[in-house]
């Protein structure tokens, strides 16, 4: 599908086993595309589930045309990982669509 420019994007962590919850989240516009970025502890979703507790994670980017968090049909979806918490110059391709 065409991306719009206002559509969001959803660029997140998450632990490699475990809880599907996101351990930082940043929040962007695909007009933003290609993004650099660095996730950190200040983006923790909860102060008790924080990405310096893992030694891996998988990075996911998500464009939705709704704005919405959750994960829809028709979503844009990427995916890199499992990856090294220091990892630097990672790319995600965004190359699939939400069911």
């Amino acid at each position: 599908r065409k991306v719009e420019p206002d559509e969001t994007v959803f660029v997140y962590a998450r632990a490699v086993d475990g809880s599907r919850m996101p351990l930082a989240m940043l929040r962007r516009r695909a007009r933003d595309l290609p993004l650099a970025f660095t996730l950190d502890d200040s983006m923790a979703m909860s102060p008790d589930y924080r990405l310096s507790g893992q030694q891996r994670v998988m990075l996911e980017a998500r464009i939705s045309a709704t704005g919405n968090a959750t994960p829809q049909a028709g979503d844009l979806l990427g995916l890199a990982g499992p990856l090294a918490l220091n990892a630097a110059g990672v790319v995600i391709v965004i190359n699939s669509m939400k069911d």
